[in-house]
């Protein structure tokens, strides 16, 4: 392992005991988080909703007895960090479970899940990473981009209207193009205009102008929600009345921060529960333990990628009878085995089988509403 490119947190995730003794982990898992680099806003909810959704289950009795323990190491979206973290902790730590980042990086490990046989679960949703075949060790929570693009596609065949796209023309920002794309000549909806955008942009001045040129009713946002507001900010300007459908990580909760007055109306292909939607079974328990904001759809999917991975290994220790038989391979089996699992109600239900690692095909639009992401229009895909 490059010691200069990588810090090893060893973070003990361990229940207590009544008295405030630490009991022991006996397992440990691995977590490569991005807290510093490009996204780190969010990389940083989604690790800490990670550890908290671990040290939950830790103080609940741990997962068949087992304490679990996290080691976290953090690579700041970086391609070449995240090969060297994913070797240590696979190979010097035989981790059989790594919670993972982003698309480049995420999609780089796929040969080195499979010669190790290591489940790793990105929180990316790229189409590649839920390929059965070639990635058979990666699990994620929610919809994969090409399905929420195609669903966002529906939506605005739906509204009768034209679609521009806005992306950042790298990782998560294009993975869904093709599929929108092809959504959109099956469904006969235009494509008016197509523009890049930068993670931080300064400006949207002369990409606002090419979308107020094309027509178009509603922008496909590839990007984040910095990118968001200040592209939701230049249409208020140039009084140009489109809606932006962000993706997963453009509209969230900070989009709205940032934007006030200026996001109601604008959509989203929201990834887990909202904050209206407050009644899924493990909200009051985040609030107790949590250290995290509740309202932070990227904490919360942290959560859900925590206690999916719980309930997978939950499942492998009562298949092998044992934690000596507790391997990668076991646990992708177990995986097989959760039918429509929705971990605490904190993202649609899901369900993996060998020939297909799509989570669910769930594409439901939110829309901002009085300050808050209320669910719009509700779009399932067949298989």
């Amino acid at each position: 392992m490059k010691q200069s490119t990588l810090v090893l947190l060893t973070a003990a995730v361990v229940a207590t005991t009544s008295c405030g003794a630490a009991l022991a982990a006996d397992l440990t898992l691995g977590l490569i988080s991005n807290r510093t680099g490009p996204t780190s806003d969010i990389g940083i909810p989604h690790a800490d909703g990670v550890l908290d959704a671990w040290k939950w289950q830790n103080q609940r009795g741990g997962i068949g007895g087992h304490m679990i323990e996290i080691a976290e190491i953090e690579c700041g979206y970086s391609v070449e960090c995240t090969r060297d973290a994913f070797t240590f902790l696979a190979e010097e730590e035989e981790v059989p479970l790594i919670h993972g980042f982003g698309t480049p990086d995420s999609i780089a490990v796929i040969p080195l899940s499979n010669r190790t046989q290591t489940v790793y679960m990105p929180l990316s949703y790229a189409e590649e990473l839920v390929d059965a075949e070639n990635a058979p060790y990666m699990f994620v929570t929610n919809a994969d981009y090409s399905t929420a693009g195609r669903s966002a596609v529906r939506y605005v065949k739906a509204q009768g209207g034209s679609l521009a796209l806005a992306r950042y023309p790298e990782g998560f920002g294009i993975a869904p193009i093709p599929a929108i794309k092809n959504e959109a000549t099956i469904l006969g909806v235009e494509i008016a205009a197509e523009i890049d955008l930068d993670y931080v942009p300064t400006d949207a001045v002369e990409e606002v102008l090419q979308i107020k040129e094309s027509g178009a009713t509603h922008i496909w946002l590839g990007n984040t929600n910095t990118a968001m507001s200040v592209l939701a900010a230049e249409l208020e300007r140039q009084s140009v009345y489109a809606k932006i459908i962000g993706n997963i990580y453009a509209g969230d909760e900070a989009f709205i921060e940032n934007s006030g007055l200026l996001a109601e109306g604008h959509l989203a292909m929201y990834g887990s529960v909202s904050l209206g939607e407050n009644d899924a079974p493990m909200i009051d328990e985040i609030k107790k333990v949590g250290h995290g904001d509740i309202n932070n759809t990227h904490y919360i999917r942290g959560w859900a990628q925590g206690l999916l991975a719980g309930a997978a290994i939950e499942q492998a220790l009562s298949n092998a009878n044992g934690l000596g038989e507790l391997t990668g391979d076991t646990l992708r089996q177990a995986m097989y085995e959760l039918d429509q699992l929705s971990p605490g109600g904190l993202v649609p239900p899901v369900s993996f089988s060998p020939d297909d690692h799509r989570p669910n095909l769930v594409g439901d639009v939110y829309r901002v509403e009085n300050g808050r992401w209320a669910k719009h229009w509700q779009n399932t895909l067949a298989r």
